[in-house]
């Protein structure tokens, strides 16, 4: 779907119609090496270098704001020459980990709010903040919501969870009422086709992709809408490409994957041996399918629009790789439950 999606573009832009594909094969087998790695290492290791990778987390997320490069707007990768690290990425995993970690070692004081619920919500909002620098919005969201979630399993009182969402209330206020583009966003979404040649394009393309895909589809390389009409085909908008070419049948066996995915990730979460493997198996099983929910529900219009990739299918090196080690951390955990 990448090639599929990537090759018009790739040729009218950098003369070969293989240069995306040729990489994200190339972060395939990487992505691989990742899986199997993770897969045969023992995921206490993890506990014990937890402090270790939040503190990479920060250090990547602070560099990215000084030397990253701005793309679209925003500095969110850090170029290395054969690829670029996308610091949120290594963050989603680092937050997790910390936090399965923490709220291990500290579950008889989960209700406690000083000393149990603050100091992991103070870790995850220095992070998200950080990330709201680049800026980006779509994985603060993102986090915020993973942690709340593990708080929630780990036995954090009901009120203490319900009084950060209200706290968190005004400045996501502010984010989306009080900052110019992610407003136009927010009211293409209410009514893409109002402004569909401006801030509305993307999600009405997306739309018409869906649309013209019927129920079987145009066929595999068959996609009109990715030939420079579509933003981004290859990225954040990978789904309509799989719309319009497989049809609503593709669009739904891709839906049930994730579906599938995720209850495998569920069960793997209620049979491990300890908390902490809990814990870890819920909260990588929640980012990948929340997130996947978030770029599946922006493509068919159902939220606003955000950039966030979708697992395993969309072009990116970053994310692919460290997305596929949570997968060989998974498996772990479940070789040993």
């Amino acid at each position: 779907m990448v090639f599929s999606a990537s090759a018009n573009m790739s040729e009218q832009r950098f003369g070969s119609a293989y240069l995306f594909v040729r990489k994200q094969i190339l972060w395939d087998l990487l992505g691989l090496c990742a899986l199997f790695l993770c897969m045969r290492t023992d995921y206490h290791r993890w506990q014990k270098a937890s402090w270790v990778l939040i503190g990479i987390a920060f250090v990547l997320l602070a560099t990215v704001l000084v030397v990253g490069p701005v793309v679209k707007g925003a500095r969110r990768w850090i170029p290395l020459g054969f690829m670029n690290i996308q610091p949120s990425e290594v963050a989603k995993l680092a937050c997790i980990v910390w936090m399965a970690d923490f709220l291990d070692r500290h579950r008889s004081q989960i209700t406690d709010l000083r000393k149990g619920f603050l100091p992991p919500l103070v870790v995850l909002g220095l992070v998200c903040a950080l990330i709201l620098k680049e800026p980006d919005l779509g994985t603060p969201m993102l986090l915020g919501v993973t942690g709340l979630f593990l708080l929630f399993l780990s036995g954090a009182r009901t009120l203490h969870i319900f009084g950060s969402i209200l706290v968190s209330a005004a400045p996501l206020y502010y984010e989306l009422f009080h900052v110019a583009y992610r407003y136009r966003r927010l009211m293409a979404f209410m009514n893409p086709w109002a402004d569909a040649s401006g801030a509305g394009y993307q999600l009405t393309q997306s739309l018409l992709a869906f649309g013209s895909g019927g129920l079987l589809g145009k066929g595999l390389g068959m996609s009109q809408l990715k030939l420079l009409y579509l933003p981004d085909p290859h990225t954040d908008f990978i789904f309509p490409v799989i719309g319009e070419e497989l049809g609503l049948v593709g669009a739904l066996s891709v839906v049930l994957v994730f579906v599938f995915w995720g209850l495998r990730g569920w069960q793997v979460a209620k049979r491990a041996p300890d908390l902490f493997g809990q814990l870890l198996a819920a909260g990588i099983t929640c980012w990948v399918l929340l997130q996947a929910v978030i770029n599946m529900g922006v493509s068919c219009g159902l939220f606003p629009t955000k950039g966030l990739p979708l697992p395993f299918v969309s072009f990116g090196g970053s994310s692919l790789i460290i997305t596929m080690a949570a997968v060989g951390i998974l498996l772990n955990i479940s070789g040993r439950g």
